[in-house]
């Protein structure tokens, strides 16, 4: 759903938004916008936008309040990956995508013929990225990149794009026709400015590169894509497969063979008739230990180039094998993962910070940075290092934070807990008394030597490592 977009006038925009953020007075920051737009025409003009370009363009742009929100809340960084697969991959999408992978077999085939680039690939990333054609965008997107060019957080990129959005007016493409997402991206296949000029296609021959109308046009733009990235045609883009109890985390995101994963107890669920012992292969785990575990291939990698989200890669890869008709994905979650809030986040950050595992800003965003950090923790402290965080792990950091020695004790509640996830998976047959007794230790015992859980003491710490373990809901599997 795109967001509704409200125009505000940048001398206005930039008024508002300081008078309510700094005491600085409002002509010194319309100077600002000036020096910033000024320092954005001697670039454009040293990267051949004529001044007449510019006048046309860059005087009646907008500032939008909805675009910066909205590059804030990017749903491919906050979701789950269930929770992602299920908004993203229904019954509906599915059969919609097998028909209209029918009503366009003929240039699909001639697509792949020439591209090497199946036609269920295209198909699910015409479905993910503007439902078949159905929300290309509305917003203009001068006013888009102008916003997020002005806006400190990433404004090189978008300045950059900005300027491959004025060249593709130089080159003949109507400014009226330039509408689309928040973030500039456009067209059936939400093409960036910059990916328009590299590789857009006029595959109808009709002399325009019309990648918002013209389906053979958009289609074929997209393959062209993929096929410059490295897409190969003879490569899946992964499978689900199964761990086993004990495991060695240190191989999460590591590249083998598919040989070695097997010798590493992985079980592949569909063995793929392409799919060679000698292939490389790299584990991912998208929401930790507790969710689905995939082996993906190079063509993964191809599509993370279209778009860095791990959650978005897998859905494009998983509705492709549905409208071949695969299955759904076989892992479910026994006690799905309570999302993080930004506050929660925020804590850990401080906690791996107050470790000296952590120097970065804490902000509240748990990227790669915060991800490495909590591998670390992990390590340390005898964890599955799937480098995700979450309410468990949020309860561990505490826990060792605080150093106290009777929040580390065992309740009689925990240990009732303990036994009921030790009688669950077969570990242990007594009464759920909450007494750490001898039958208790005994299968406690058993049930670390199954997982490999290496923690010698009685308490709070090894209670959370073995719900960690009980949550990956392996006994049923």
């Amino acid at each position: 759903m795109f967001f509704k977009r409200y125009k505000i006038s940048v001398i206005f925009y930039i008024f508002i938004y300081f008078f309510c953020f700094s005491t600085t007075n409002a002509d010194v920051l319309y100077t600002n916008y000036n020096d910033w737009n000024e320092e954005f025409r001697r670039t454009a003009l040293r990267k051949s936008i004529s001044i007449q370009t510019l006048d046309k363009t860059m005087f009646t742009r907008h500032i939008l309040k909805s675009v910066i929100s909205a590059d804030k809340h990017q749903p491919e960084f906050r979701k789950d990956i269930q929770s992602y697969i299920d908004n993203s991959i229904t019954n509906q999408r599915i059969k919609k995508a097998q028909f209209y992978k029918k009503k366009y077999h003929h240039i699909l085939s001639k697509i792949e013929k020439e591209y090497g680039v199946q036609p269920e690939i295209l198909i699910a990333f015409w479905a993910m990225e503007t439902n078949f054609g159905n929300a290309k965008g509305d917003i203009p997107i001068l006013d888009s990149l102008t916003t997020l060019a002005f806006d400190p957080r990433r404004s090189s990129f978008f300045g950059n794009e900005l300027v491959s959005a004025l060249k593709m007016i130089q080159s003949g493409v109507s400014e009226n026709k330039m509408k689309g997402s928040w973030a500039g991206a456009f067209g059936n296949f939400q093409f960036m400015p910059s990916t328009y000029l590299n590789y857009a296609i006029d595959a109808d021959f009709d002399g325009e590169k019309d990648l918002w109308e013209s389906f053979p046009d958009a289609i074929t733009s997209a393959a062209n894509y993929l096929k410059s990235e490295g897409w190969k045609h003879s490569l899946p883009w992964g499978m689900e497969v199964f761990l086993p109890k004990k495991f060695n985390w240190n191989n999460v995101e590591q590249i083998k063979t598919i040989h070695e994963w097997i010798e590493e107890g992985i079980v592949i669920i569909d063995f793929n008739k392409n799919i060679q012992q000698r292939m490389f292969a790299k584990l991912y785990l998208p929401t930790g230990i507790q969710g689905p575990a995939f082996l993906t291939f190079s063509n993964f990698d191809v599509i993370l180039k279209w778009n860095n989200s791990i959650n978005y890669a897998i859905a494009v890869g998983h509705l492709a094998d549905r409208i071949q008709g695969g299955t759904s994905i076989r892992k479910k979650y026994e006690k799905k993962n309570v999302d993080l809030s930004s506050k929660e986040a925020f804590e850990i950050q401080r906690l791996l910070e107050k470790f000296s595992l952590y120097s970065d800003k804490c902000d509240g965003v748990l990227g790669k940075k915060s991800r490495e950090a909590i591998r670390n923790f992990q390590q340390i402290y005898d964890l599955p290092t799937d480098g995700y965080a979450t309410k468990a792990l949020l309860e561990f950091m505490k826990i060792v934070s605080e150093n106290n020695p009777l929040n580390i004790k065992l309740s009689k509640t925990d240990v009732k807990n303990l036994q009921k996830i030790l009688k669950k998976g077969k570990y242990y047959t007594g009464k759920i008394d909450g007494t750490l007794g001898k039958n208790t230790k005994k299968a406690i015992e058993k049930f670390k030597k199954s997982y490999g859980i290496s923690w010698p003491k009685f308490d709070r710490l090894l209670l959370i490592k073995i719900e960690m373990q009980s949550n990956r809901n392996l006994e049923k599997i």
